[in-house]
């Protein structure tokens, strides 16, 4: 008998060992994160909802976010950035695509952090939704794909509720000033049927970049207050460069990689600054000459202590264009073990 204690205690004292470090792993790796869980709330059939969860690097090392893997098709991720310095910032968001499921749904961003050391861990971040039966969104969000600038574009979406005689909209929340908005009741019938009809518009002076707003109408309705309508597109300036994004392939231990952005515009420009050097990433410098087509050389050689896996890397390109935002360029490549 104490002899199976003894073995037992021994036992004991094995598995806590081999416990010890998977804990260890987790807690350095979760303690990055502000919060880890979000819950949407009553969201309408077709809605596409995101939730921006925020990872703060407090190592002493930076922190490269290696992977993103949701547990379902219906759930995507994408971060700001891949590497984070220490004391740095990045925004891992979390989007929903409710169009195929009804009532509760909750599903898992995995999302996989190694630090320069070696140190690797996985972190899931939670999302809830409760997907409404009588609440449709038709499309599900608004993508105005790439807009030139000055030229404006709109698009309409629709939403229709049935036994909602009393139900209907009262005002509308935007912060964007690129957008405009109007919202129209379209039908109200006796049985309780009710459709609005929703048209969004780029303004034909929004700034070039990204689009990626969310507009939230509000209702009388205290179980579903408020339905937000995500707006996404691309304002294309005079810049353009290709390829939007630059793949580079994989690299090993004792090689490099070079690639090539081509950078246009309608006039001769020159090329000021470009930011992102670093990390084993070098620019060539760029021509100082202004001319409509400029080549732009980025080159990745392995340092000692590189980080293995898959790396993505921004590069800031700004020009002596007036009014012209700098342009983001984005390289991939994979670092062999």
């Amino acid at each position: 008998m104490a002899r199976r204690m003894i073995w037992a205690a021994l036992a004991g004292c094995v598995l806590a060992g081999l416990s010890t470090p998977k804990a260890q792993a987790a807690n350095w790796a979760d303690s990055l994160f502000a919060e880890r869980s979000h819950n949407f709330g009553p969201v309408p059939r077709g809605a596409k909802v995101k939730h921006e969860f925020v990872l703060n690097n407090r190592l002493a090392e930076p922190v490269t976010i290696l992977n993103l893997r949701p547990s379902c098709g219906c759930t995507s991720g994408k971060a700001s950035t891949s590497n984070v310095g220490p004391g740095e910032s990045a925004v891992v968001e979390a989007q929903m695509d409710t169009r195929n499921f009804l009532g509760h749904k909750a599903t898992i961003l995995f999302v996989t952090l190694v630090t320069a050391s070696g140190r690797e861990a996985e972190v899931r971040l939670n999302v809830v939704s409760n997907i409404l039966a009588d609440i449709v969104l038709n499309p599900g969000s608004i993508d105005f794909g790439a807009v030139l600038k000055g030229q404006g574009a709109s698009q309409t979406l629709t939403i229709d509720r049935i036994n909602g005689r009393d139900w209907r909209f009262e005002r509308m929340v935007s912060g964007s000033r690129a957008l405009t908005a109007q919202l129209v009741e379209t039908k109200r019938d006796p049985n309780g049927s009710v459709s609005y009809k929703l048209e969004v518009g780029v303004k034909s002076d929004a700034p070039a970049g990204p689009l990626r707003e969310e507009i939230r109408l509000l209702s009388n309705d205290r179980e579903t207050p408020s339905i937000p309508i995500m707006v996404t597109g691309w304002v294309r300036g005079d810049l353009t460069a290709s390829p939007s994004l630059l793949t580079m392939g994989e690299v090993n231990s004792t090689e490099g990689k070079q690639g090539r952005f081509v950078i246009r515009a309608s006039k001769p420009f020159a090329i000021t600054q470009v930011d992102g050097a670093g990390d084993g990433f070098s620019i060539a410098p760029p021509d100082a000459a202004k001319k409509t087509l400029h080549m732009l050389t980025v080159a990745y050689k392995p340092e000692e202590g590189t980080t293995r896996g898959d790396l993505r890397r921004i590069f800031r390109v700004s020009t002596d264009i007036p009014g012209e935002p700098p342009l983001d360029l984005t390289a991939t490549l994979h670092v062999a073990p």
